[in-house]
């Protein structure tokens, strides 16, 4: 009975390889590539006694293996690639299935890696001894060896036929040793990846020029247009009396919700940083109550104007490539234009009069220099956009800006009766790149 110590024995010091006149036939067909020669459509005599060779050999290991035949055969499906092992620059010459079963090799009698041609062109049949069931996958992986010889022999056919093609090569001076095969296959391995690399080189270069060319046309793929629409919350504070016929220094105001909207333009400079400006309409709303002693009045002043913000923008870009996310911070300066200013208030008398009501409404459309006529400050917010297609996004936007009299920029300290604005706005726009 089999033992696995006396098993592994056996296979300790065997390396097979294939038919030495296999390799031999390699040998002198690479040598002969740079010689054009008209191709042979049939077998020389060394080829035709290779395949006999490999032939007989299968016969012999399919007798090997009927004779141990007491079980019914298990068949099983294995496809296995014959393929050289690349180490950097070089190639071995030797099969990677003889490699990895080496030590199996030398322990199974060489009549019983023969299996008949027919047997293994699609499956491969064995029966296979209760001893040697542990190594099931060993044996079939020598027995598909044997097919891969058989299949080298047709190779060595189609490499004659293609000598006239391989001859455009140099024949390099190989140095006479065993290997002068593998030399030989280094060799023109090294010649087939310098003309893909030259090919590469050259498609490398087309797309450069192609890239090249459209970076000159990719002016308006930079440029994207954002049309917007929200709500704004605003307030005022004076530094000093303000000079307004309608509240004095009293007065004490209170944010109400406006409305905004316009249309956004941005310059992308590269992947994170752009330019933006626009123009959007705006309606301010502010509210202020004071108290004459008399009467209070109660009202709000509405304050329409054009905002024109000049901003750079950073992105942060986030989620998937095709469809990506991204949140940006943008600050600048804005201008705004003062185009409508009305005061609406109501008087509510403290004491009751014989005659007439004890309310008084007026609607008022004031100077508007009794406000700001044209406004210069600061803006800053945050942006996120949420593309579903390429040139489409949704936009979110908050945008906080900070403004008075033009020319009392940049401290708002020259003239102090004039109101500071800060106001907070609040747009869902959607995002078109060109």
């Amino acid at each position: 009975m089999w033992k696995d110590s006396d098993f592994k024995e056996l296979f300790e010091q065997y390396n097979p390889s294939p038919p030495v006149k296999v390799w031999e036939n390699v040998a002198y067909t690479l040598k002969e590539t740079c010689r054009p020669v008209t191709p042979i459509p049939f077998f020389t005599n060394i080829q035709k006694m290779a395949l006999l060779v490999a032939s007989i050999s299968s016969i012999v290991l399919c007798g090997f293996t009927l004779g141990f035949s007491e079980e019914p055969s298990v068949s099983s499906h294995h496809y296995m690639e014959l393929r050289p092992i690349s180490h950097g620059n070089k190639i071995s010459s030797i099969p990677s299935i003889v490699r990895q079963t080496n030590t199996l090799n030398h322990s199974i009698p060489t009549s019983s890696r023969n299996v008949s041609k027919s047997n293994i062109v699609s499956k491969v049949k064995l029966n296979i001894p209760v001893e040697y069931k542990g190594y099931e996958k060993e044996i079939l992986a020598i027995a598909e060896l044997d097919q891969q010889i058989d299949k080298l022999g047709k190779e060595i056919a189609q490499l004659k036929q293609e000598e006239s093609i391989e001859s455009k090569f140099d024949n390099p001076n190989l140095s006479a040793s065993a290997s002068s095969s593998v030399q030989k296959a280094n060799q023109n391995w090294k010649r087939y990846q310098e003309l893909n690399l030259n090919e590469n080189k050259v498609q490398l270069n087309e797309e450069n020029l192609s890239i090249s060319t459209s970076s000159k046309l990719s002016f308006l793929d930079k440029l994207y247009i954002t049309p917007y629409m929200g709500t704004n919350y605003t307030n005022v504070f004076y530094q000093d009396k303000p000079a307004n016929n309608y509240f004095s220094d009293k007065a004490k105001f209170s944010g109400q919700l406006g409305y905004n909207a316009g249309v956004q333009f941005g310059y992308q400079l590269s992947k994170r940083w752009s330019l933006e400006s626009g123009i959007g309409l705006g309606q301010y709303i502010l509210g202020f109550k004071e108290d004459y002693g008399t009467h209070i009045r109660d009202g709000k002043m509405y304050i329409d104007q054009l905002d024109i913000p000049m901003m750079a923008r950073y992105s942060i870009p986030f989620g998937s490539k095709n469809l990506p996310l991204s949140v940006s911070l943008k600050g600048g300066l804005i201008y705004s234009n003062v185009i409508f200013y009305q005061v609406n208030y109501t008087d509510k008398f403290t004491r009751i009069t014989p005659i007439g009501q004890n309310e008084e409404y007026h609607s008022v459309d004031v100077d508007k220099r009794q406000y700001n006529s044209a406004q210069f400050g600061y803006a800053g917010g945050f942006d996120f956009d949420a593309f579903f297609s390429k040139k489409i996004a949704l936009n979110l936007s908050m945008l906080n800006a900070l403004v008075s009299q033009a020319n009392n920029f940049p401290f708002f300290s020259q003239e102090k009766q004039r109101p500071v604005q800060f106001s907070t706005s609040f747009s869902i726009g959607t995002k078109i790149k060109f």
